[in-house]
């Protein structure tokens, strides 16, 4: 494989950072999988209500990337806030761009992740310094069931910045489809997906006892799009027929509270763990101890969490949305409507009576094979020189 040819510059709305080291961690991954082939940079710009200076820059090169973070203060004062927060979110990248060619030199070519306003710095370093430019697009938001992709002026400039771009690229072929019926087509367009890593994510001895079958949900508890509501109302439902049922809630965010409260309202405080947020081996231990996984999203654009489930060998019950049917073959899971709750009751019940049923090696092979970080990254690679 071709090594250090080029040197991209990835220019990401969303990034992990010292506020939300959760934001965009998809993209991160992608930087990660490009190691092997390319010097890659970060210009990440994030607005903050903490910060009490105007401007803060931090460079990072633990993760052999170099991260350049700039936290810009964002001001709420009414009337005149809008303007100064884009001024400062101008001068934020114009800032960044001086350091990482002061200091590193010209990339050969940037990567946008998640439109509209971090490609207009790749528009304009496209125009003034001549660094073509890619895009790869990750957000939801083109979907009907989402219906956030609003606004004469944003329209204009999105469909710019996408014909302007070298090529094109979408996590799945379903985000492709519901971008191109928003009129937004390139010439130059693949599917190169998320990344994970298969060595963390693997099949291991399951940690169990015959007593108890647990499944376990995974998610940043964001109720409109996760609907853990539903979640729990359906396991209620399903404990009522087997009750050697146990539901693992892993993960925090703003609806968190309301979630563990509607289990205690409901009755099943004691059938259900909410653990917050795992990491790493955390993460993974608790994932053994499990028999299969439950997404029931409302909409998604690719669902990682489904195929980390199957890298570890664990069937997974989601809903028909977004790429989600893309990631899970119907031989290594579920699939069911969105919001429909007794679907949902009956495919737990279901999955728990037949889990000897699944093919655990096949299921870690299918990933491997779409979605390790080596592949991903090549692919990404080959994704540039495509374009040229």
């Amino acid at each position: 494989m071709e090594s250090q040819s080029k040197k991209v510059l990835f220019l990401p709305a969303w990034y992990p950072n010292r506020e939300d080291a959760m934001l965009g961690l998809f993209v991160r991954n992608h930087a990660l999988t490009l190691k092997a082939h390319a010097e890659v940079y970060v210009i990440a710009v994030v607005p903050s209500l903490k910060l009490s200076k105007s401007y803060d820059i931090t460079i990072s090169t633990e993760l052999n990337l170099v991260e350049l973070i700039v936290y810009f203060k964002k001001s709420k004062t009414p009337i005149i806030s809008k303007f100064l927060n884009l001024y400062r979110f101008a001068l934020s990248y114009y800032a960044a761009w001086k350091v990482m060619k002061n200091a590193y030199g010209k990339p050969d070519i940037s990567h946008v992740h998640v439109l509209t306003r971090a490609g207009i710095p790749a528009l304009l370093l496209k125009i003034f310094q001549r660094v073509p430019y890619v895009i790869t697009e990750h957000w939801s938001r083109y979907f009907e069931f989402n219906n956030t992709y609003k606004g004469v002026l944003r329209k204009f400039i999105t469909k710019r910045i996408v014909n302007n771009a070298t090529a094109m690229s979408t996590v799945s072929n379903a985000l492709k489809e519901a971008m191109n019926a928003r009129g937004l087509k390139h010439k130059k367009w693949e599917i190169i997906p998320n990344s994970i890593d298969t060595i963390k994510f693997d099949i291991r001895p399951l940690e169990h006892t015959k007593d108890t079958i647990r499944c376990f949900h995974i998610s940043c508890f964001e109720e409109q799009s996760k609907n853990m509501s539903g979640i729990i109302r359906a396991f209620k439902d399903a404990v009522k027929i087997e009750p050697k049922l146990e539901l693992i809630m892993i993960g925090d965010g703003e609806h968190w509270q309301q979630t563990v409260d509607l289990a205690k309202e409901l009755g099943v405080e004691d059938k259900v763990v909410f653990t917050g947020t795992l990491e790493n081996s955390d993460l993974t231990n608790m994932i053994d101890r499990c028999q299969f996984s439950i997404l029931f999203s409302n909409y998604e654009t690719f669902a990682i969490v489904i195929a980390e489930s199957l890298a570890c060998g664990k069937p997974v019950i989601a809903t028909k949305v977004g790429a989600i049917p893309e990631v899970l073959p119907a031989e290594f899971g579920i699939l069911i409507e969105p919001k429909d709750e007794n679907a949902l009751t009956n495919a737990i019940i279901e999955m728990a009576h037949n889990i000897d049923n699944y093919d655990a090696d096949a299921m870690r092979n299918s990933v491997v094979e779409k979605y390790d970080a080596e592949q991903v990254g090549y692919q990404i690679f080959q994704f540039y020189k495509n374009a040229e």
